[in-house]
């Protein structure tokens, strides 16, 4: 019989509940925000996978695999926890490599979404580091923090001691990602309220995308908010598994939503009379252009002053015979440059 005493099982400190049931209405979220994200990624694709430029399609491609990955590995995370070693409190202490990888995929997701509204945001003001270089630097912190963390986590190996010794790391990641989804808000909200040009139609749709900006703003924000208050002021559960987590998709559903939404905006800048304008965010070559039906009519569009930023522009209606021209007045033509930005 040995002397040694026995080594006392490490457990957590609190009850079940703020604990594996967390985890487990965690789970259940993520998967359901997976589903939404996984829906948008597939309708971008059907939508505009044949004509939109290379890097939208690789960065929602990116966005679906990770996710994805995300997704995959947290139902393998519970399915170790809630069959394989349940019951077993000492195995359940331990820190599962699925989580690791499931959060790893978050800090990647959070990243490349981060990166992409910042070459929106390059665009929009023709690339005005001012604008674009605080949104680059706290999305490298938030993802430099966010590996810091995976590599603690796979050393520390033990939910007991997780808060205790990836507090800077965790606290960092979590404080850069919510200082940079506030940032990327308010550039977009300014840059656009400040294109504003009186005319009813244009500031319609300028007003809508105001609306998506500060919609994408306040849902990762808070999600990131809540991740980094959880964390903090509840060592020892799982609170915080509820925001972590689902965050991964929301930033793909952020993405997703704002590229699909080009159409609906596009569609609003056509007029009932033959008039027809073109709206675009980034690239000229992404843009939908419109032919109207009638035969009798042709349209020509309105020369560009430049190939980047929010524009709208209206077409010239002319009569096929020639005998009448209707030249649009150029009212409804504005776009932003550098010194609207500034």
């Amino acid at each position: 019989m040995s002397d040694n005493p026995p080594v006392p099982v490490p457990v957590l400190t609190h009850t079940f509940f703020m604990t594996w049931g967390v985890q487990f209405a965690a789970y259940s979220l993520d998967i359901a925000l997976w589903g939404i994200a996984f829906v948008l990624v597939l309708q971008y694709f059907r939508t505009y996978g044949g004509r939109d430029p290379l890097l939208h399609r690789t960065v929602v491609g990116m966005l679906g695999f990770f996710s994805t990955v995300h997704a995959v590995f947290i139902a393998m995370m519970n399915y170790a926890d809630y069959v394989t070693l349940f019951g077993n409190l000492e195995a359940q202490n331990v820190i599962l490599y699925e989580a690791n990888v499931m959060l790893c995929c978050v800090f990647i997701v959070s990243f490349i979404a981060q990166m992409f509204y910042a070459s929106r945001i390059s665009i929009l003001t023709r690339h005005n580091w001012k604008f674009v270089a605080p949104v680059v630097i706290l999305g490298l912190v938030q993802f430099g923090g966010g590996l810091a963390q995976t590599i603690l986590v796979a050393k520390v190996h033990l939910y007991s001691e997780l808060q205790a010794k990836t507090y800077a790391s965790s606290s960092t990641q979590a404080g850069a990602s919510l200082a940079c989804d506030i940032t990327i808000t308010a550039i977009l909200f300014w840059v656009l309220r400040k294109s504003r040009t009186g005319v009813r139609r244009t500031d319609s749709v300028l007003d809508k995308m105001v609306t998506y900006a500060l919609n994408r703003g306040a849902m990762t924000s808070l999600w990131a908010t809540c991740h980094l208050i959880t964390f903090v002021a509840l060592p020892g559960t799982f609170v915080f598994m509820l925001f972590i987590g689902p965050i991964c998709h929301l930033y793909v559903i952020s993405v997703c939503s704002m590229l699909i939404s080009r159409e609906s905006l596009h569609n609003e800048m056509r007029s009932q009379n033959g008039v027809i304008e073109t709206f675009n965010l980034g690239p000229a070559n992404s843009g939908i252009h419109f032919s109207h039906s009638d035969p009798t009519l042709r349209t020509e569009q309105l020369p560009s002053h430049s190939p980047h930023g929010v524009q709208v522009t209206t077409s010239v209606i002319k009569w096929v015979d020639g005998k009448h021209q209707n030249a649009g007045s150029g009212e409804d033509k504005a776009t932003l440059d550098s010194n609207d930005a500034v």
